[in-house]
Order: C-alpha cells, then structure tokens, then sequence
C-alpha cells in the first residue's frame, strides 16, 4: 500500500525511478522499484524523505504516512498463524487495525469480522476438506487455527481507536442456514447484537425486495481508508479461493460509490433488526 503510494507520488512530479536515484535518495533504479512494489521493507526516515522530495508537506498526511510505516515494521499477532492464513488474506489483515473506516458488502456469508466461531468453523470445513484420515487431521488443526485468526481479527472493532465499520449483508446470508439452524441462529444474534451495541459497527441488510438495482459488481468488497489522505485508502476483492487489491484511486473511488449507493438502497437500521429478529425466529420453529 505504502509503495504503491509512493509511485504514485513520483509518477505524479513526473520522475523517472533513475532520477530518484540521481538524487541520493536510494542506492539504485532496482531498490526503488522493490520498495515500489512492496517487495522490500520502506524505513520510516527514507519513507518520509521520498515523500518530502515527491513534495508532500502537509503535516497530517505525513504524520499518518510514518505510522503505517512503523506498522509495517512491528511484528504481528497474525505471523505465528502463517499457516492459516491464505496468502491473498494476509496484506488485509495487516491493514485493518490502521484504518480509520471498513465498509464491506457481502453476498453469500457473513463478513469475517462480524464471524461467531461456530459459524466460521462450519465455513472452514468446507473451505479446507480432508482427502483421507491423515488429511482430515491435518485439515482440522488448521481449520482451528484458521478460527483462532477470525477470531483474534475481530478485536480490532473493540480495540481503542477501532475503525468505524460499516457492514452490508445480501438477504440472501440470513436464508443460508450455513452450520445448521442452531448455528446460524446464535450467528444472527450475534448481529443484532452487534448492531444494537456496539456504536462503531453499523449493520444493514439488502432486502431481496431492493432487485437487481442492489447488485454489486462483486460477491465480496472491503473498502478501508486511512486518516489524514485518501491516497493510500485500498479495495480488496475476494472470491473462492483468492482476492485482489485495488490501489489505484480511479478504482478505490468507483467502488466507494458502490458501496454508498448500496448502503442508501439497504433497510435502514430499524428494518434491519426486524429482518434479523424475523429471520431467527424461522430458525427457532
């Protein structure tokens, strides 16, 4: 995100990655370029010096600049639990923590930082299946520890400082009894209580009554930004079995649209804890 960032701002005054090098600011055309694509860690002190020479001054987004930075560096809970964490998931999970707003749509579960275990749990027996007893083994300690991250990333909503979040689940993920009745009836609770309680989690549903004007160009969308610029704000695009970042702010933007559109077009709060007290209850029959 932060390379990303900083090719922007130079691609932006017009320098080529050979003039950056002109003027001392890195050994070589190759460094720049790994740092540009994320492949090489970005120092606090050259992280602000190359973004003082592509003429950031403003104080506030070279301040939060310097504090990714430094998050980029620390080590992370998620590190021990490499293993079970895809690789496509793992630069989200890096970020969430710094955002100052998530806004998610989702169209067949439930967005994993709103997951009750059991619910998540039933998800990675069917993400993750044993071929043979052996397999099956190995699948479900990783299936646990793939549960112990859903889990320990669900704290960034209580933390202090959490981000405010907003979450747009289709109709479609209350009717899909995902784990069995019992299961997904305490996963529901789980939302309504989330939406009555807790004030930066923000919870509407998309009615099936809404039609085809509520369809989004993806089953699954997270936008997050960052405080102070909107520059480095990112979109992250998952389907089964692997996701993509947007960076580029043409795309950030559209579907920040998106999402905005869908959020006015989704039950208001209201509705949507009756939807969801209607949805239990079928579920308690």
């Amino acid at each position: 995100m932060l390379g990303a960032h900083l090719r922007r701002l130079r691609k932006a005054r017009g320098l080529r990655l050979v003039d950056v090098v002109e003027a001392g600011l890195v050994g070589s055309a190759p460094t720049l370029s790994r740092m540009e694509n994320g492949e090489s860690p970005l120092k606090t002190d050259r992280l602000l010096s190359l973004a003082r020479f592509y003429g950031v001054t403003d104080a506030a987004e070279l301040e939060s600049l310097e504090r990714l930075a430094s998050r980029s560096q620390d080590t992370q809970w998620w590190e021990e639990f490499r293993d079970a964490i895809p690789g496509w998931l793992e630069r989200l999970i890096s970020v969430e923590a710094s955002a100052q707003e998530i806004r998610t749509y989702e169209v067949q579960y439930v967005p994993g930082l709103l997951q009750r275990p059991e619910y998540a749990r039933a998800l990675m027996k069917h993400a993750l299946p044993g071929t043979s007893a052996e397999d099956a083994e190995r699948q479900q300690v990783k299936r646990e520890r793939a549960v112990r991250v859903r889990q320990t990333r669900r704290e960034v909503l209580s933390d202090a400082g959490a981000p405010d979040y907003y979450a747009l689940v289709d109709e479609a993920v209350l009717a899909r009894p995902v784990g069995g009745a019992s299961v997904m009836r305490m996963q529901l609770r789980e939302l309504y209580n989330l939406e009555e309680n807790m004030d930066k989690v923000h919870i509407r549903v998309l009615p099936f009554s809404a039609g085809d004007e509520a369809m989004a160009p993806a089953p699954s969308i997270t936008y997050l930004s960052f405080p102070a610029h909107r520059e480095v704000d990112m979109v992250y695009l998952e389907v089964r079995n692997g996701g993509s970042y947007l960076t580029n702010p043409e795309d950030v933007e559209r579907y920040r649209l998106v999402l905005t559109s869908l959020w006015h077009r989704a039950a208001d709060r209201e509705q949507t804890l009756e939807l969801l007290e209607s949805y239990i209850r079928k579920l308690s029959d």
